[in-house]
């Protein structure tokens, strides 16, 4: 049987004719790269942070999505200006199910602000903002490169040390948790991804669902769904 992935979804308002509700979604391009990398895409709802258990009993695998930003109020920081799209019941249920899929060692992939909660979900901080990080009009081509560390499982997923990737993103890892290892970074600096429990769960800044007609970056989704597999 081919594995289910779990794909966390958030709520936005749609309005079809003259009715208006909040629908849980996921962007498309996620689904495209778990099907494609041979995975049963599975969307996971905004749930209470007591049902996330349940809701992983599901599947097989996690894929932690991006999104507006992180309350900074889950690192005990005052919010910066910049600081936008602030979603606190979003982040509530996020951190749970993160925490959770990493004390059971779920396979798990955490994509740009997922990757954030990652880092938040563990006792990490984060910046609140960067400049030059967010290149839209590039968003399925390379940005810039980033520099991986050798032998980490991100350099095994990658097939190489130098990745070059797109850029959507304004905040990043600051301090990174006490169980998080930094395992890649921009030639600035700036965090771009992290390994925990080994690289059983993944975090990276950028966005690979958006690259996946690149081998390398489909690869992080293959990965992913032969850990879910075992």
């Amino acid at each position: 049987m081919r594995p289910l992935i779990g794909i966390s979804a958030h709520e936005v308002m749609v309005t079809d004719g003259d009715v208006s509700t909040f629908h849980h979604v996921v962007s498309a391009a996620y689904i495209k790269a778990v099907r494609k990398a041979g995975g049963v895409p599975v969307l996971l709802p905004i749930v209470e942070p007591d049902d996330v258990t349940a809701a992983l009993d599901g599947v097989d695998a996690l894929l932690m999505t991006g999104g507006g930003d992180v309350d900074p109020s889950s690192y005990d920081a005052e919010a910066d200006p910049m600081t936008s799209r602030v979603d606190p019941k979003r982040d509530l249920h996020d951190i749970a199910l993160v925490r959770a899929a990493v004390e059971r060692e779920l396979p798990t992939l955490a994509i740009c602000r997922g990757s954030q909660i990652l880092n938040v979900a563990l006792g990490g901080t984060l910046v609140q903002h960067i400049d030059g990080h967010f290149d839209l009009e590039r968003y399925n081509e390379s940005a810039h490169e980033v520099s991986v560390e050798p032998g980490t499982s991100l350099a095994k997923i990658l097939g190489d040390e130098v990745a070059g990737v797109n850029t959507l993103h304004h905040q990043a890892v600051a301090d990174p948790a006490s169980a998080a290892c930094i395992v890649a970074r921009a030639s600035d600096g700036t965090v771009e991804a992290l390994e925990v429990n080994g690289g059983r769960a993944l975090g990276v800044q950028w966005h690979p669902e958006l690259l996946r007609h690149r081998p390398e970056h489909l690869a992080l989704f293959r990965s992913l769904v032969e850990a879910a597999a075992r």
